[in-house]
């Protein structure tokens, strides 16, 4: 089976001399739930973003055995800032979007954005600019403009970051319920113990560890190596 991502000696830097990322390899499996960790400046946005094809590295990075910008469809993003994806005059027309854009009829890809919202505790909002809504309430906008593509992988960035107890709860509830492959970075250790099967912790760059979640996430003494504690 071709794996969901294959990342072989991948490394990145502004400057050549001073590479952010260097030599990451590891593979994902196709229905694997992967948390990727690590301290402010370790490297893992700048990592997805290579991951997306957005930043240009050296090595190899294959989504499904292609290269990433012909995988795109496949995918679900959540980017660190919602505001990235949320600018039109309503969220739900911001949800429906990406399936307009894939072809969708417009009143299907409406009723498919209502229940992402709906999903995501904002189906009062549905009608109102992401002006309107509190950071936490953007961030979940854009996790249901993700998911609303129904993805075979997910890949999301900080995705908990500005969230309260309540809505993180409606999160995990919704991310039990998908059967795809998830790329989470972030720090909230506790959410992605319970959410990953799978992490990885980067440290300055490298690849420091790669073993079961609640096995890495509960090592203390690796999370303080690593500036998580």
């Amino acid at each position: 089976m071709t794996p969901a991502i294959e990342c072989r000696g991948l490394s990145f830097g502004y400057d050549a001399r001073r590479p952010l990322l260097r030599k990451i390899s590891f593979v994902v499996e196709e229905g694997e739930r992967v948390a990727l960790v690590g301290a402010n400046g370790a490297g893992k946005s700048t990592l997805l973003w290579c991951l997306l094809g957005l930043h240009r590295c050296s090595g190899l990075v294959r989504l499904f055995g292609l290269a990433p910008a012909a995988a795109r469809e496949k995918l679900g993003v959540v980017f660190q800032n919602p505001e990235d994806q949320l600018f039109m005059p309503a969220i739900l027309e911001d949800v429906a979007l990406p399936l307009v854009n894939r072809g969708l009829p417009r009143r299907e890809a409406l009723e498919r954005a209502r229940q992402a919202l709906a999903a995501m505790g904002l189906e009062d909002q549905a009608q109102w600019p992401a002006r309107r809504l509190s950071l936490g309430q953007r961030k979940r906008a854009a996790i249901a403009a993700a998911l609303v593509v129904r993805p075979q992988l997910l890949i999301m960035d900080e995705p908990t970051a500005e969230l309260d107890g309540r809505s993180v709860r409606q999160l995990r509830s919704a991310l039990d319920s998908l059967k795809i492959t998830l790329l989470i970075a972030g720090h909230h250790i506790d959410f992605l113990a319970q959410t990953a099967t799978r992490a990885m912790v980067l440290e300055e760059g490298r690849l420091a560890a790669d073993g079961p979640a609640r096995e890495l996430l509960s090592d203390t003494g690796l999370l303080e190596r690593a500036g998580l504690r």
